[in-house]
């Protein structure tokens, strides 16, 4: 198993939304976290967050980011997540694709608002979707069903531009 601590990953989404003039709420955090961890195993072909994700009521949750980021509700994260008292954030060093597929998703999907990041996510034939509907709220999404919906878009993105061509 492979992949970053969600935590490190979630540092670096605000890191890079912070770069680009962006505040991100939590619940956009949770949902870029997702949505990188699909996207990866989709062009790159590997795990990009180690943590398990679950399907909770209001989308994908990796427990940990949750629980470090809850206290600002819906307001902007003020703070990175950190470990010994807040004196060391959560880091990772990431590969040049990991960070260069990370800026990417940070860039195109952290402009939109939380709810429709969480509309994505709730769409019928969505790992979540499948998930919340077979095993109920807080059943973990597995790596393969994310694998295999990411590879799906993918392919049909490949083949709308092959369409335009």
């Amino acid at each position: 198993m492979g992949g970053h601590d969600a935590r490190a990953i979630a540092n670096h989404i605000l890191d890079m939304a912070k770069e680009h003039g962006r505040e991100i709420t939590v619940m956009q955090l949770l949902k870029l976290i997702y949505i990188a961890n699909g996207w990866s195993w989709a062009l790159l072909g590997k795990q990009l967050v180690r943590d398990p994700v679950e399907a909770w009521q209001y989308g994908p949750v990796y427990r940990s980011v949750y629980r470090d980021f809850n206290k600002f509700g819906a307001e902007p994260i003020a703070e990175k997540s950190a470990m010994l008292d807040g004196a060391l954030p959560y880091s990772s060093r990431l590969a040049d694709d990991e960070r260069e597929l990370l800026m990417g998703v940070t860039e195109h999907y952290g402009k939109l608002h939380a709810f429709r990041l969480s509309d994505m996510t709730h769409e019928p034939g969505t790992p979540w979707s499948q998930i919340r509907g077979k095993e109920g709220t807080n059943a973990e999404i597995p790596q393969k069903l994310i694998k295999s919906h990411f590879e799906k878009l993918r392919d049909e993105q490949r083949e709308r531009r092959r369409q335009k061509e």
